[in-house]
Formats: structure tokens, sequence, C-alpha cells
């Protein structure tokens, strides 16, 4: 299903889902992400992909009533750069669950990230994996790679933009992880420069509906330190910022906040912002 609209959502269970009268069972969560009005639930499977089919379609169903739009974020373990085979085959093995799993609940996309500089040749053992992945796996589910904060992971704009490329994904823009390497999305001129080199390479119809994660960012010399929250004024990148690109660009994008302990109010301080333009 074609995204016709912006979505708004958080990454994971913030805090506040735990305060609410929901917040007893993870299964609630897409419900809790309505109520609060936010449309877009970024399921984690970070620790493995061990969710039991029938909660997938529990969760799915839920997601589906309420016009929720789901994506998943893979196990992190996921290390296609590993130069052991064992590594790289249960890498495959574990993507191709995750796909099977975010099939059944009805996500759209999986995020992952592609690795590390541990390898000869990174990058051709990412396109190797996910071309692997696609061979067994042929359902509907599209897999985002995902650019990465610190300079010892495979991540970058560019990296990521030729992973896409040559496999025929859609990127995952997390601005965070872009704005650690160096500190680069400081203006709106900035954040306009960065999605005319991503069009320039996936084409304008993509890039009006990418899928983003977005927050303020610590970082040093070796790249991303900790996420920090959207109220925490004197991190970057803003999102205002981003704002006027997206209405210049008529960009219907995924917005999903990972806000440090306050992914929900990112989200909803995001929706704001793009109402009041």
């Amino acid at each position: 299903m074609e995204t016709l609209e912006t979505h708004y959502g958080t990454s994971g269970t913030p805090p506040n889902f735990f305060k609410s009268k929901l917040g007893k069972k993870r299964v609630n969560a897409v419900e809790w992400v309505s109520s609060i009005g936010l449309n877009a639930y970024e399921y984690l499977m970070t620790y493995g992909a061990k969710t039991a089919p029938e909660v997938a379609e529990q969760i799915g169903k839920k997601a589906k009533e309420l016009g929720i739009a789901l994506s998943v974020h893979t196990p992190y373990y996921i290390v296609f750069t590993s130069e052991k085979e064992g590594v790289f085959e249960n890498s495959v093995k574990e993507m191709v669950k995750t796909l099977n799993l975010a099939e059944i609940m009805g996500a759209e996309k999986i995020i992952f990230h592609p690795g590390f500089h541990n390898s000869g040749n990174p990058i051709d053992r990412i396109v190797k994996g996910i071309k692997e992945v696609k061979k067994r796996y042929k359902g509907p589910v599209k897999i985002l790679p995902e650019t990465m904060g610190k300079f010892s992971q495979v991540g970058s704009l560019d990296e990521i933009l030729e992973i896409c490329r040559r496999t025929g994904c859609e990127p995952c823009l997390d601005f965070g992880h872009i704005h650690s390497r160096g500190g680069i999305l400081n203006s709106a001129k900035d954040f306009k420069s960065l999605l005319l080199k991503v069009k320039k390479q996936i084409g304008m119809k993509k890039l009006k509906k990418v899928h983003c994660h977005f927050y303020p960012v610590e970082f040093n010399s070796k790249g991303e330190k900790k996420h920090r929250a959207y109220f925490e004024e004197e991190y970057l990148p803003k999102f205002e910022h981003f704002l006027p690109v997206i209405k210049e660009f008529k960009m219907t994008p995924t917005l999903i906040s990972e806000s440090r302990d306050s992914q929900d109010g990112g989200a909803l301080y995001m929706k704001k912002l793009m109402g009041r333009g």
C-alpha cells in the first residue's frame, strides 16, 4: 500500500506507554500510539526475531483497524560484514525470519544496521547478504538499510546509497546518525543539499515517502555517542531545519522519533510543527 500521507510514530515503547492504562502489555503499543494521535509504529526486534506468529498477527490486526503504519527493526546481531560464514548464514536466516514475521504483522518494511568495517570488502558482503535474503524471501516487505552514526560502522550516506543502488533497496535516513558523522546538519540548506543527493540516487517519487528516524544527538570524534531528547535545544539536528525542505519537496515521509525516553513527545512535536506549516 503506497503511503499517501505523512506518518508520525515512535521507535518502540517510551516510558509514557508504561505509565498509561495500556502499558501492562507491549502488544497494546499500537493502540496506545493511536490514542495519543500518532499513526506509525516501529516494532523493535533488535534482540531477536522472537515474536510469536500469533502475536504478530494480533498486532497487525489492531494496527490495520486503527490505521497505524508498521515497520520492524531487525536484530542488531545481523552482521553481513562478518567473514565467518556461520555468522553470515545465521544473519541471512535471521533477516528472513524477521521478514516473515513482519509480513504476518502487515508491516511494509524492515530496517537494518548494515554492519562494520571488519572485512576487506564490507559493502560487497552486505550486498551479497541482501541478495541472498531476497532469493529466500519473495514477499512484499521491503528491506531498508539504515544510515549509521559511528565511523566504525558501514552506514555513511554514500555507503547506504551505494548499497541501495546495487540491491534495489530504499534507504532509512537516520538524521541523528547522519549528523553524528561530523555535525553536518546545521540548517535547512544542509538538509536540502543532502536530500538532493538522495533524490539523484533514488528519484523524487521514493524520496517523497522516505522512511526517517529523527532525534537530536550527542557525538564525538568517533561519531554517535548518545540520543538526546527533542526538547534539549542545545543539540542538533532540529526538525525546524528539515521542515521547510519537506514542504518544498512536497514530501509525505514516515517520521519515526527516537528522541531519548521521549519518542512520543518527539513524534507529536514533529506533527505539531508540520500542522503549522
